[in-house]
């Protein structure tokens, strides 16, 4: 057994307990000149490939178990909806992919730190418009996007749902609604070579587009529709159209546009004097004067074109409607009494002068014993007394006889509300709307003009009399 083992030649190849590989080797020579045993050469090359491939496959076995798992795309489509509601702006929480960022291969085209600084950027340029949504098997959603200035396209993050967005994008309103000018007419294109029309303010939409202005001639004019700021920048824009060809409209800024010079207007009189009015005394048959004199101040609006208002000037010469002076005295003539026909006609009406004084006959009518209303002017607003001053001509409504009846009672009753739906209060007749004189406020100038507010007015005589005098509101507004 000795001479044997001493003879004895052996190549293992062994996988020891550490799971390294190990060649035991056993060989000797036979000491007395033979070979018990031969080398197997082939076979022993067969046992160590068939021990390595086992090592191989064990060590597979182990990377395939730790790879990395993405995630794989359920969903891929265009977004259909009106494109101005898929403007978008960056959060910053997810960065920009080339494909969904959990996605075998996706690569980040812009981190979070660069699309913060969109987010929170003045310039409109810096939005985003989505244009594709993608699902996941994990149930995340993916907008693929591209920025207004087109230097960022690719796919960010937007959340769990596919009807809003959330994640690294949110909903953006480039545009904000602004107030109309007080003057919406009357605009010129200051430049229209610098600053033209847009369908939509430049910036304001993903590829915004100039509006075609074929139709435009030099000088025309434009009427103010709509007007908005740029959400970031702050600018102002104005939506116009062309008042000569109105397929010519759009957006322009409004630093680009000239308004129509108005000028100033002189202030109207309201104190009386001998350059611009004429006292009206008005005479009963005994040649006494009754109730007080009512001086006429001309406005600037009574005259006729190139007309001077002037003391001395005549007033047929200087008055637009010749008559003026008449309507005037029926007017303001003293309850109680009418206009006599019989006039002194060494003073006609059409010699009277501005800064003279003229004397009216009058007639006393006929009184009956009652109770009668006299009527006072309201304004609906600010619960104020109109003035006299407010009004055209400086005087309220004059009523005839029989208009003044029906605010007389026999008897001193209440006042039923059914009276302020009288034909009188109706639009054509002489209590429906009061017509203002042109006023200057705040450094502007406006014109008032009244209607009668019926409701109001029925609140505010619930417990009238007849006798009582009579509250009537009138709703304002300025033209």
């Amino acid at each position: 057994m000795a001479g044997l083992s001493k003879s004895k030649a052996l190549n293992t190849l062994c996988i020891g307990e550490s799971g390294k590989l190990k060649l035991w080797s056993n060989w000797s020579q036979n000491r007395y000149g033979g070979n018990n045993m031969k080398f197997d050469a082939k076979k022993s090359l067969y046992v160590g490939i068939a021990a390595l491939s086992l090592v191989a496959a064990t060590g597979a076995a182990t990377t395939n178990a730790s790879a990395k798992s993405y995630a794989t795309a359920t969903s891929n489509a265009q977004l259909s909806s009106d494109p101005t509601t898929r403007n978008v702006t960056t959060t910053g929480t997810s960065a920009l992919y080339t494909k969904a960022g959990t996605l075998r291969g996706a690569r980040v085209i812009a981190g979070k730190a660069t699309l913060s600084a969109y987010g929170s950027s003045n310039s409109s340029q810096q939005y985003f418009r989505a244009y594709r949504v993608a699902t996941t098997n994990r149930g995340s959603v993916y907008y693929k996007v591209v920025s207004f200035n087109g230097n960022l396209r690719g796919w960010i993050y937007g959340g769990k749902s596919t009807t809003s967005f959330g994640g690294g994008i949110a909903s953006a309103n480039t545009m904000t609604n602004a107030s109309l000018p007080t003057t919406t007419t009357g605009y010129t294109l200051t430049n229209s070579a610098k600053n033209g029309l847009w369908v939509n303010p430049k910036w304001s939409q993903y590829k915004a587009q100039q509006a075609d202005m074929s139709g435009y001639k030099s000088g025309d004019t434009f009427t103010v529709i709509g007007a908005a700021t740029k959400t970031r920048e702050g600018w102002l824009y104005y939506q116009v159209r062309d008042d000569n060809n109105a397929s010519v409209t759009g957006w322009v800024f409004a630093g680009g546009l000239t308004a129509k010079t108005t000028p100033t207007p002189t202030p109207n009189p309201t104190t009386p004097t001998k350059d611009n009015s004429v006292q009206i005394n008005y005479i009963n048959a005994s040649g006494q004067q009754v109730g007080s004199a009512y001086n006429w101040i001309i406005q600037q609006s009574d005259l006729m074109s190139g007309a001077k208002l002037v003391n001395g000037a005549k007033l047929n010469e200087i008055l637009a409607n010749s008559s003026e002076l008449q309507t005037v005295i029926n007017k303001n003539v003293p309850t109680g009494y009418t206009v006599s026909g019989t006039q002194d006609p060494s003073h006609p009406l059409a010699n009277t002068t501005v800064g003279s004084s003229i004397a009216v006959y009058v007639t006393a009518t006929p009184t009956v014993q009652q109770y009668a209303s006299k009527l006072s002017y309201y304004d609906a607003k600010t619960g104020n007394q109109i003035p006299t001053n407010y009004l055209k001509d400086n005087t309220y409504p004059q009523l005839t006889t029989a208009q003044q009846a029906i605010f007389s009672s026999p008897t001193q009753t209440t006042i039923n509300a059914s009276l302020f739906d009288n034909a009188i209060f109706q639009a054509g007749n002489p209590l429906y709307s009061l017509a203002g004189s042109p006023q200057h406020a705040t450094g502007a100038y406006f014109t008032p003009a009244y209607t009668f507010d019926a409701a109001r007015t029925k609140t505010e005589n619930a417990n009238a009399k007849y006798g009582d005098t009579i509250k009537l509101f009138y709703d304002e507004f300025n033209m």
